[in-house]
This record gives C-alpha cells, sequence and structure tokens, in this order.
C-alpha cells in the first residue's frame, strides 16, 4: 500500500511541472514553483539532519508517502532538483518527455516490477519492470508527439525513452530521481539537434 501511495502521490505532484511548462508561455512559471517547493525542502533536509528523531515524525504522518529510510537526499528533493536541471538547461520540449518518462516511468516500473517481477537484475529491479519502464515512456513520447507545441521526433522519443529505462535500470550509485530526465534530456538534446 505505501508503494501505492508513493507513486500516486509522485504522479500527481510530479506531472504538474511539465503540464505548467507546457501551457506556460515562458520557463518562468515551472521555475519559482520549483525553486519555492527546493526551499520547503531544503527547510526539511536540514530538519532531518539536525533535529533526531524528525524524519521518524514526518515519516509516520505521510501516510506512505515518505520512504522508511531516506538516502543522502530524500527522493522528492532529487525529483525537484532533476526538474529544474531539465527546464532551466534544455529545450521545452525535451525537457516535458524526459520529466514525463521519469514521473510516469519510474512509477509504472516499481509498480509493475513489484507486482510481476521475477527475473531480477541489479539491486532487486526486475525485467519486466525495466521494460514497462521502457513502454511507458514511449507511449507517452508518441502521445507528445501529437501534441501542438511539441517538436520531438520519432527516433529522439524512442532513444530517449531507452535511455532512459536503462539509466533507471543501471546500478549507479546516484538516486535515479536525479539522473533518469537529466541524461535523457542530454541524450534527446543531442539528437533533436543532429537529426
Amino acid at each position: 500500500m505505501k508503494v501505492w501511495a508513493r507513486k500516486t502521490f509522485r504522479v500527481c505532484v510530479g506531472s504538474l511541472f511539465p503540464i505548467i511548462y507546457y501551457f506556460s508561455p515562458t520557463r518562468l512559471l515551472p521555475i519559482c514553483l520549483l525553486l519555492y517547493l527546493s526551499g520547503i525542502m531544503t527547510v526539511l533536509e536540514i530538519l532531518r539532519r539536525i533535529v533526531p528523531g524528525s524524519y521518524r515524525v514526518m515519516v509516520e504522518h505521510s501516510k506512505g508517502i515518505l520512504k522508511e529510510k531516506a538516502g543522502f537526499l530524500l527522493g522528492s528533493t532529487n525529483f525537484l532538483i532533476a526538474n529544474l536541471f531539465c527546464i532551466i538547461f534544455f529545450s521545452k520540449s525535451v525537457a516535458i518527455a524526459s520529466l514525463l518518462f521519469l514521473t510516469f516511468g519510474d512509477a509504472t516500473a516499481t509498480i509493475v516490477g513489484k507486482r510481476f517481477g521475477k527475473i531480477r537484475l541489479f539491486h532487486g529491479k526486475s525485467l519486466i519492470g525495466s521494460a514497462s519502464f521502457f513502454v511507458t515512456c514511449f507511449i507517452i513520447g508518441l502521445i507528445l508527439m501529437v501534441l501542438p507545441w511539441i517538436e520531438i521526433g520519432f527516433l529522439v522519443i524512442l532513444i530517449g525513452s531507452l535511455t532512459a529505462a536503462i539509466i533507471e535500470l543501471l546500478p549507479i550509485p546516484l538516486d535515479d530521481n536525479l539522473t533518469v530526465a537529466p541524461v535523457a534530456c542530454i541524450v534527446m538534446e543531442i539528437l533533436s539537434r543532429v537529426l
């Protein structure tokens, strides 16, 4: 149940940033919102380090949204950093695609992987979870291709989806909330310029 709560929260909140960016004439609104939320998360990050037991209280009151054991930074902090990085440094279409890949792909991979994942790969991640990550990203990419104001090609979506799935799967020491979208952005931005 906690996985469902965490992933539902992440999909609802995480999809807000690319949606707001899609309808905004500039990057300013999503960047301001992300900076505001990053400020709140910075306070929480400092609080959980200097006040013993504060994170335990946060977990108990989060209704399953926070993990029992946090990493160096909370997943939400990493997620906000990745969103800021993608929106500031990459083209609108690429940033929106990458952020949606991270939001929906990660949720699908976790839920499908836990339910049906028999073949385990790195750090308990499953082959079926990674495959569902890729398929989810690819479908999102195909939907984005037909939307107005999105300029992204089929090959860019295909390779971007595959890149995001591979980065999520690999045993990289950094949190995948911090790595998936930025690496997918870099790959898709390069491809968008050369293809």
